[in-house]
Order: structure tokens, then sequence, then C-alpha cells
């Protein structure tokens, strides 16, 4: 039995160091919902802005990366002449986090850039703008983008299933890429039920891999929002 199923473990009540990446420049409020997130969820945050050889301290019990700009498509052999804004150093950071997150054999959670980042990392690729389509059907002003909602399905007996309680959800949407060929090893857990979609993707080797293409810390009004970042931190407890 694993610590997290074994509450009287001594390690069962101990807060895990949840590292979290967000953009280079700025991206402060988004790092805040991060941080009450995993704060709400019974974890301590620290914000990951150097490589992992720079750090003196502990190490994270878990990583969470974050949305934000695209990643660059060198990384995934994808068309470099694609019109889009990057983050070199965040690409660069967030890789160098995984390599470590690999060998350590630390559980992992991305959030649309950071689903995407998961699944490039380990070997698979992405659709580098989405259905024109299926963009055009979505809401153009800023409230509106904001408050847009789209139902997914969820696998039965999946991650996400077991950390929201559910198997369909509605969800906001605030992203132009998405996976394309999950990597190997992973799994495609989530669907949106219009498109089909990908819009969850986990993996249990090295540790447990688990991207959403939503934005859940933007949703900590929703009981299953809540309980998704609560069911990762329990998992990086007494790692």
């Amino acid at each position: 039995m694993t610590p997290i199923e074994d509450m009287t473990h001594p390690d069962a009540h101990r807060k895990p160091l949840i590292g979290f990446t967000v953009g280079t420049q700025g991206d402060h409020g988004v790092a805040f919902l991060l941080r009450l997130a995993i704060w709400m969820a019974g974890g301590r945050s620290i914000r990951l802005t150097r490589l992992p050889d720079a750090i003196d301290g502990a190490m994270p019990d878990g990583l969470i990366l974050g949305g934000g700009l695209d990643i660059h498509p060198a990384r995934y052999a994808g068309d470099e002449s694609f019109k889009a804004q990057f983050d070199n150093d965040r690409d660069d950071l967030e890789w160098c986090w995984m390599d470590w997150a690999d060998t350590a054999r630390v559980p992992a959670f991305g959030i649309c850039r950071g689903l995407q980042m998961l699944n490039v990392h380990a070997g698979g690729d992405l659709h580098q703008s989405l259905d024109p389509d299926i963009i055009a059907a979505w809401p153009t002003s800023t409230i509106g983008y904001m408050m847009f909602r789209k139902p997914i399905r969820i696998e039965p007996g999946s991650h996400l299933a077991a950390a929201t309680g559910s198997t369909t959800l509605e969800v906001n949407s605030l992203h132009r890429q998405a996976v394309r060929n999950p990597a190997p090893g992973f799994t495609v857990i989530a669907r949106e039920r219009a498109s089909d979609g990908i819009q969850g993707i986990e993996a249990e080797a090295p540790a447990l891999r688990m991207g959403v293409q939503y934005h859940p810390e933007l949703l900590l009004h929703q009981t299953t929002a809540r309980s998704l970042f609560r069911y990762f931190v329990d998992r990086c407890r007494g790692r």
C-alpha cells in the first residue's frame, strides 16, 4: 500500500512541494492562481525559474507545467515558418525539468501548453493550428472568449475521471494548438465532444504524467477543478 492510500503512513500528512512553470515574462496572475490551487489542494508551491542543477534547496515532489505561448516547432519537427509567438527560454527550462522528472520519477501535470510539452517531450507532436471551421464557431469578444465553455468526454477508469469524479465536463477553451499524435506510452483520456479533438492525455511511466487542454486554475470555483489539483498533489505526497 502506498503512502497516498495509507493515511497512517508517516508521510501521509506531509505537504508536498510542487514546482510550477508559467511564462518567463510576467504571468503573475496565472502564477497566483496556480499557487492558490496548490495551496487549496494541500501542497506547497515554488515557481521554477532556474534549471534543476541550480536549485540549492529541496527538490519538488511534483511538477505543474502551466499554459502560455506556443512551443517552438523545432522541438517536434514542425513547420518552423509557422507564424506564432514563442518563448525559447521557457522551452529550455521546462525541457530540462522534464528530463529531471523522468530520471527522478517525479509526477508531472500539464495544463494547456503544459499538456503539449508533456507530449512533445515524450516524442509526440502537435497540430500547429486548429481547424478554422472550429475556431469560427467560438466567441470573438474578450469576455465571450473567457466565458466560453465546451463539453468534453472523459474515459472511464482514467486518472482524470478519478480526479473529477465524472466522465463529462464543461470546460474553458483558450488554446489554438493541440496534440496531433500522442507520444509513445501516452493514452488519450479526454476528447471534445463536438470535434473529437484531444483534450487530455496520461501515462504511468516513468511516473504519473497527466495533461488537460483546458485551464482548471481558472475554474477553481468548480469542485471538479479543485479536486483535480487535490488528486495530483496527493499523488505527489510521500514520494
